[in-house]
């Protein structure tokens, strides 16, 4: 049997050991090494953890001049307090895929990147009167609230893309970003968006792009006033939606300015585009397409490196039977340079008017197969045969009547 004296000797020496080791644990140094970036110098943390239960934990930098600092293969719970102690001067920072739940944008700081992270927060301790934010990068998070952005006032590049819980009731409303003067480019794509407002007709004087592409875009009538306040614009990428009209020639009279638009992965029928494509050719308004050698549905020809729906198919779909028609899964790939499959739709052959109706063409929520050549399998479905399933089924019943 272990005397009492012994064991309690045992004890005290297995908790100055855990001690030891949470001692070890938490009293953490990290020292970021200087890399060239570009043009600027920046002091790289690689493989730091760092969660809100550490204490002890200490950042260093190899001189004090240091403004610049950046974060690969990291955890972070969020930017940790020593952190910014440690770089009071602190002009940019980057924390890409870093886990963070939530981001702190300190005083001087001009610059944040912090895409691909958990971010449902963002704590700004700037006002609009001592803001020095230029530039803000936060694609592919959870943001929802985004009110305490608008102190950033002297902020020109904003890009909140893949950010799917912004839209309020699948709406982004361009009012929120309002007193934002200083904004130039403006990223909104893939935030799952179906409609576009700007009730209030908000205006952002210095906003020169707009990227609304790969959202849900009604297929139905997109009203361009909410675009006729920004009359720095330049330009509009509206790729990969689901539009089937334009009022163009309403969208060059208020936007003057107007030098690129995207139109490239919706749902024009052929008639219309090449109309809306005249247009801007006259107005000397580029359509740029990043996938001119795109593989188009069967069923759909293609204008100008752009696919849109055939006449013959347009007139089909617009019939009175169209309705029993299924919707036709058109689904486009992961990334919208990379598409090999366009939505096409069916509308009216005059610029600015909707008069025929059509059915509704819905696309899949994910990218389709690929063949072995490396096209989708969407780009090769047959369209329209419901025709076909209902002569079969007469048939049937035609034979069954005759056997009795």
């Amino acid at each position: 049997m272990i005397p009492q004296t012994s064991c309690q000797l045992v004890a005290l020496l297995f908790g100055t050991v855990l001690l030891l080791v949470s001692s070890t644990a938490a009293d953490q140094t990290y020292e970021c090494a200087i890399e060239k970036r570009e043009d600027e110098s920046v002091c790289m943390f690689r493989n730091v953890v760092y969660t809100t239960s550490m204490t002890g934990i200490t950042f260093k930098a190899p001189n004090a001049k240091v403004q610049h600092v950046a974060f690969e293969d990291s955890t972070l719970d969020r930017i940790p307090a020593e952190l910014l102690n440690a770089f009071p001067n602190l002009r940019s920072l980057s924390v890409p895929n870093a886990n963070l739940s939530s981001v702190v944008i300190p005083a001087k700081l001009e610059r944040l990147y912090a895409s691909d992270n958990q971010i449902s927060q963002v704590i700004v301790h700037q006002t609009r009167d001592t803001t020095t934010m230029l530039e803000l990068i936060l694609d592919s998070n959870r943001l929802h609230d985004i009110s305490n952005l608008t102190r950033l006032a002297k902020l020109e590049i904003l890009s909140l893309s893949g950010n799917r819980e912004l839209p309020i009731d699948d709406t982004i409303e361009l009012g929120r970003f309002k007193g934002m003067d200083g904004l130039r480019h403006l990223l909104l794509s893939d935030v799952g968006a179906h409609d576009l407002e700007n009730e209030q007709e908000v205006s952002l004087p210095a906003l020169e792009l707009l990227d609304l592409s790969s959202n849900n875009l009604p297929p139905t009538y997109l009203s361009v006033k909410v675009f006729a306040p920004f009359k720095s614009l330049q330009i509009l990428r509206l790729a990969y939606n689901q539009l089937r009209d334009l009022d163009v020639l309403q969208l060059t009279k208020n936007n003057p300015q107007l030098k690129q638009i995207y139109l490239e992965g919706n749902e024009f029928p052929c008639k219309l585009l090449t109309l809306m494509l005249k247009h801007f050719k006259k107005e000397g308004i580029e359509t740029p397409v990043a996938n001119p050698n795109v593989r188009c549905l069967l069923g759909f020809d293609k204008e100008q490196g752009l696919c849109c729906m055939a006449d013959n198919m347009n007139q089909r779909y617009a019939s009175p039977v169209t309705p029993r028609i299924p919707p036709v899964s058109l689904a486009t790939s992961e990334s919208p340079a990379e598409n090999t499959a366009v939505r096409t739709g069916a509308g009216s052959a005059e610029l600015g008017t909707s008069t025929m109706s059509t059915t509704t063409m819905a696309a899949a929520g994910g990218p389709p197969a690929k063949t072995d050549d490396g096209y989708s399998m969407a780009s090769m479905a047959p369209l329209g045969n419901s025709w076909l399933l209902a002569g079969l089924a007469a048939v049937v019943l035609t034979l069954m009547k005759m056997n009795f």
